[in-house]
Formats: structure tokens, sequence, C-alpha cells
């Protein structure tokens, strides 16, 4: 078998979070660049999470690191 390097990717992770239910992993996106990634965190939060405090149900972008 031959062996192979993986790519270099970086991992954001879209969280559902819900009152009384906990948080889970809803999508998983892969970026090949490391500020792409945290750009679409930053956007993704700053569209979709604006209330000043956290709502019964709500989705949010965290940046997870490099895969390896």
């Amino acid at each position: 078998m031959a062996q192979i390097t993986p790519p270099k990717a970086y991992q954001v992770d879209i969280v559902e979070y819900e009152r009384g239910w906990g948080s889970r992993i809803d999508e998983t996106l892969y970026f090949d660049d490391e500020a792409e990634a945290k750009k679409y965190v930053k956007d993704y939060n700053e569209k979709y999470n604006t209330a000043p405090s956290a709502p019964d149900w709500y989705m949010v972008a965290q940046y997870s690191g490099r895969c390896t």
C-alpha cells in the first residue's frame, strides 16, 4: 500500500445549540487556507448570531484548527 501525505486543511464546525437538549455538530466544512476558514467563522457568526443573549436555539460556526 502506498503512503500519502494528508492534504493540509482547516476545519470549521457548525454547531447547533438547543436549550434543554445540549449541542451537536451539525456540519463540518474544510478550507485549504487558515485565513479563509477564520473569515468564514467571523462572517457566519456576524450574520446569524446578532441577539444580545443566547436564544433557545441557535447555530454557531467554530474554528477547529488544522486537520492532521
